[in-house]
């Protein structure tokens, strides 16, 4: 067994994380930061430099218990490691040019020489045009139409947390927001700069998107093992930013501006200056026939230990908590006491709350929440056993349960579920 798998299988272990529990907090912090650190020393790099991370999307993501966006039972992942910085970035020569090439079209300045002349160019053109395409139609399309109908619209700021780059199912859900704030762990970045590359890295970068773009185009999402090795395997490094960029422009938006962006003491968002070292979270400006919007991403540990290490991330939660929520294939990490404090305040100050089985708890929901329930739930994906029981009997016992027609969250054959949650 190489050193990349005994670590891993030290940070996932069920019964380090028990008898760890037992321990005081700084004792957990410092074996964590430990274990981490020897996933961070060169020779571990090496392996996982040559693990392939293109080659295997898509093969078994219909089988793997991921969030799209988000570490399961909020266990730090190997090569997520939240106190190593990031790698300092550079600002793209041309933001309009950067989200254009990674949508797979032809800027107005035209196509850089590099990418015309790489055979893997016309590829990458072909599949995601194809792969958006079979998403439009199976996924984004129904659910725009379901949710003008079934979700009351707001046109101020919508809070999804948990949610990776997958900026397309915020904005499907709440079409007409100025403002939608996404949170994850994964890294913003830099969105990638595909025509300022060597040859080798273009070449690499446009086969590894161009495997990300199949596997999200038959199953509506990315995996989180493979976000994170996009990221820390991948050279150059791909954060979520590249993703939320060219979903926006397949959505027909225009990205007029990007910045990094930080959260202040009284937990409120602002940008911080396109010089800055490091860019772990990002704002993008957007607008699509004259309507502007923003679209910020941050990086934030939503655990209750993460929360209370970084007092001005509590803040920001509880703030951005008094707005519409949605939550999509989250581990069902609100479910956990680990993830308490997130939960808490969702459930008190969120006037509408849009998710999954994933999210909160159905019993919790009901308490002060009109609950509707849309498609079918049975039980929930198999690395979930014993949860969302009364959710179960919710949807056995009651007779004003309405369809679904497309896919959210987890493969469940079939089994997907969708609740709307109005306070009231």
């Amino acid at each position: 067994m190489n050193i990349v798998n005994i670590v891993k299988n030290l940070l996932s272990t069920r019964l380090l994380n028990k008898e760890m529990r037992k321990l005081p907090a700084v004792w957990r912090t410092g074996i964590l930061a430990f274990l981490l650190s020897v996933l961070q020393s060169p020779a571990c790099l090496a392996e996982l430099a040559v693990q392939p991370a293109s080659a295997q999307v898509g093969q078994d993501a219909k089988a793997l218990p991921m969030a799209e966006s988000t570490p399961r039972s909020g266990s730090v992942q190997p090569g997520q490691d939240t106190k190593a910085q990031p790698a300092a970035v550079q600002a793209p020569r041309n933001e309009k040019t950067v989200v254009t090439l990674l949508s797979g079209q032809v800027p107005a300045t035209g196509l850089p020489e590099s990418l015309a002349d790489n055979p893997q160019w016309p590829n990458f053109v072909k599949t995601i045009s194809a792969s958006w395409d079979k998403y439009v139609r199976n996924i984004s399309e129904p659910m725009m139409r379901w949710a003008q109908i079934e979700v009351p619209q707001h046109n101020k700021t919508v809070f999804y947390p948990f949610s990776g780059p997958d900026f397309a199912t915020v904005y499907q859900m709440f079409p007409q927001a100025q403002r939608y704030v996404m949170v994850a762990r994964q890294n913003a970045a830099m969105p990638l700069d595909l025509g300022s590359l060597t040859p080798t890295n273009t070449t690499n970068s446009l086969k590894l998107l161009t495997s990300a773009w199949q596997q999200f185009g038959s199953d509506g999402f990315f995996v989180t093992e493979y976000l994170d090795k996009y990221y820390h395997s991948s050279q150059p490094r791909i954060g979520a930013s590249t993703f939320i960029a060219t979903f926006l422009t397949l959505h027909g938006f225009e990205v007029n501006r990007i910045s990094p962006i930080g959260v202040d003491e009284n937990g409120n968002i602002h940008e911080l200056p396109a010089e800055a070292k490091v860019w772990s979270s990002i704002r993008f400006h957007a607008s699509k026939e004259g309507r502007q919007i923003i679209v910020d991403y941050l990086k934030i540990d939503l655990s209750n230990e993460g929360l209370e290490s970084k007092p001005e991330n509590r803040k920001f939660v509880e703030n951005m908590a008094n707005n519409p929520v949605l939550f999509k294939a989250a581990s069902h990490l609100p479910q956990y006491a680990s993830f308490d404090d997130i939960t808490q305040a969702v459930l008190h100050f969120s006037p509408l709350i849009v998710q999954d089985e994933t999210a909160l708890a159905y019993s919790k929901l009901i308490q002060a929440h009109d609950v509707k329930l849309f498609g079918k739930f049975v039980t929930p994906h198999r690395a979930f056993q014993n949860t969302q029981t009364s959710l179960a009997q919710a949807y056995a016992n009651r007779d004003d349960i309405r369809q679904l027609d497309f896919r959210f969250g987890y493969f469940k054959g079939g089994n997907y579920s969708l609740m709307v949650a109005t306070r009231r």
